[in-house]
């Protein structure tokens, strides 16, 4: 009988490994091509904000925000978690730990404040169109973002000096504040970083699209002038904006939220411990959002797409005019030394080869 049970319990052990193998074999290789993918997006989304003076907009400041928050993740988050899961236990100090959960928390904490932020600018931009430069001049933008920033640091610090802490968690491959160990702390953080961003992103996005779907009974072909579609271009780009925005803030929600819901209810004691997968997948959750979004500004954003194709075509422009100028002299002297043994016509066929090699070279770069 104890035979039994023990052979039970040891199959048990080995297909809970064989689980947990799996999973982090996904793990790792996700969190490499978050790495790979994150890293140089979310760059070149803070470049091309920063050296383009067409994307240096209101709006685009607050995305170039969250893309540091993302680059954040990326840069410091997702490796430590990595490393965790290769080598399957806890390979921090103490005291790196601690950092690790701090920049943790402070970049998701920036990541919902600057969501929060954009989608209060895009309200006022499309329902309140006359009040939006007023509120959000540069200057009083900069001043939003660094507020936000602000009250990131001050909700991630407590754990440092001992109001709770941050502990390692296996199923998060990080470390992590440990909500169920002080009460009012996970209070406050829910109110503060969780339910008030919630309410501040959702909210304003539902009174914009209850605004455009009236606004759009009234701009129908047949209903409205030239002269009045021809003033409304400007309307018609926010609205368009405002879908990019919108598919940002819906992919973040849902990365976010699982992961969110779980804690809140590991910190109110309704769920404890969390489970390994679960815990897992909610945290391989939150690294996908901050590595996707420069793919969905690539693919909705004419001008974002255009600066992505600029920036990583420049090389093979390059190489492509390169070859085009050596290919133009290599034919161009042949057809010097051979033009007295040639027909005309023959003449001709070949500088066509040249003019139908320029153009495929080009096709390949655009």
């Amino acid at each position: 009988m104890n035979l039994t049970k023990e052979l039970n319990d040891t199959s048990n052990q080995e297909q809970d490994e064989s689980d947990f193998l799996a999973l982090r074999i996904i793990q790792a290789v996700g969190m490499c091509l978050f790495i790979l993918t994150g890293i140089p997006g979310n760059f070149l989304v803070c470049y091309l904000v920063r050296r383009t003076r067409r994307l240096r907009t209101v709006t685009n400041s607050i995305i170039s925000n969250l893309a540091v928050a993302d680059l954040g993740v990326c840069l410091f988050n997702i490796p430590v978690s990595l490393v965790t899961v290769i080598y399957n236990r806890g390979v921090l100090s103490d005291f790196v730990c601690r950092i690790a959960g701090f920049t943790n928390a402070l970049f998701l904490f920036e990541a919902l404040w600057s969501l929060a932020l954009v989608s209060i600018s895009r309200y006022w931009c499309i329902v309140q169109p006359a009040k939006f430069s007023s509120i959000f001049s540069r200057r009083r933008t900069m001043a939003l973002i660094t507020a936000t920033w602000i009250l990131s640091l001050l909700c991630s610090l407590p754990p440092l000096f001992g109001w709770s802490r941050y502990v390692f968690t296996m199923g998060k491959a990080t470390c992590y504040f440990n909500l169920s160990e002080h009460l009012l702390y996970t209070v406050i953080l829910a109110i503060a970083v969780f339910i008030l961003p919630y309410i501040l992103i959702t909210v304003p996005y539902y009174r914009i699209f209850r605004f455009i779907r009236g606004h759009s009974r009234k701009l129908s072909v047949n209903s409205v002038s030239a002269n009045f579609r021809k003033g409304t271009r400007s309307t018609f780009q926010d609205f368009k904006v405002t879908k990019l925005l919108l598919v940002v803030v819906c992919v973040f929600v849902a990365c976010w939220t699982p992961h969110i819901i779980v804690n809140l209810l590991n910190g109110f004691g309704i769920i404890q411990p969390i489970p390994r997968i679960l815990d897992a997948i909610s945290t391989f959750l939150t690294f996908l959002s901050s590595s996707c979004n420069p793919f969905i500004y690539g693919l909705m954003n004419k001008k974002f797409r255009k600066g992505f194709r600029a920036v990583l075509c420049a090389p093979f422009q390059k190489c492509a005019k390169t070859e085009e100028t050596k290919l133009e002299r290599k034919i161009s002297g042949e057809t010097t030394r051979n033009l007295s043994s040639r027909s005309r016509s023959s003449h001709k066929r070949e500088w066509k080869i040249v003019t139908e090699t320029r153009s495929t070279i080009y096709e390949t770069c655009v």
